[in-house]
Formats: C-alpha cells, sequence, structure tokens
C-alpha cells in the first residue's frame, strides 16, 4: 500500500513548479516587476489570431475570384465567415440570430443584385 503513495507522490512533486531561492514559485512575479511570460504570451494570442484572419481572408479572396460566375459567390464566404466567428467565439452563441441572418440575407441580396444587373458588377473587365 505503501508504494502506490509514495508513486502518486513523487508524480505529483515532479509537475510541481519548484521554489526559486526565495520560496516562490518561478512564475510568481511580485508587484513592482514586469510580468514577461503574460506579455509573450499575449503577443503570440494576437499573432496567432492575425495569422488566422489573414489565411482566411486570402480563402475568402480566392473564393469569391473562383466563383465569379456563380450565383452565390458572396454568400457563400459570408457563411463561411459567420461559421468560422462562432467556432472562435463561443460566447456569440448567447447573442441572438438575427445578426448573421442578416448577415446571410444581405450577402444573397448581392448576389442576386449581381446575377440580376451583371453589368454593374465589380468583377468585369
Amino acid at each position: 500500500m505503501k508504494q502506490p503513495v509514495k508513486l502518486v507522490t513523487s508524480m505529483l512533486s515532479i509537475l510541481a513548479t519548484p521554489a526559486a531561492a526565495g520560496g516562490n514559485p518561478r512564475w510568481w512575479v511580485s508587484p513592482d516587476q514586469t510580468d514577461t511570460y503574460a506579455w509573450v504570451g499575449l503577443v503570440i494570442f494576437f499573432l496567432v489570431l492575425l495569422l488566422v484572419a489573414h489565411l482566411y481572408a486570402r480563402f475568402d479572396r480566392h473564393v469569391e475570384h473562383r466563383n465569379s460566375g456563380s450565383p452565390l459567390r458572396t454568400t457563400i464566404p459570408m457563411m463561411l465567415t459567420v461559421a468560422l466567428a462562432y467556432e472562435l467565439m463561443p460566447a456569440l452563441s448567447h447573442f441572438s440570430m438575427l445578426l448573421p441572418a442578416a448577415l446571410i440575407l444581405t450577402a444573397v441580396a448581392r448576389d442576386f443584385m449581381l446575377w440580376w444587373h451583371p453589368e454593374n458588377g465589380e468583377f468585369q473587365k
């Protein structure tokens, strides 16, 4: 019985953060110092967010140019944008469904007008 307890305590001691010379853990920052780990984490977080937005914008532009002749050339990218927003920010599920519905209906209306009057299209050469 003592062997499993000894094994568990040794594993927990490995997972614990060792204390520095002052007795505080390494991640502790006193109020008069700068928390560099937090700043590095924030910079990395915003860079990853920027990378996701950039890659999605490139994909959206590619889809819109590739589907220039289709009747739903802006509706499908708009639906993908709404889906990405709901995936990245789960708190949006608490809002009304009128916002994404209005965005999608606006894209459908734009596609309809571009289909109805193709000479006014923005990709016409």
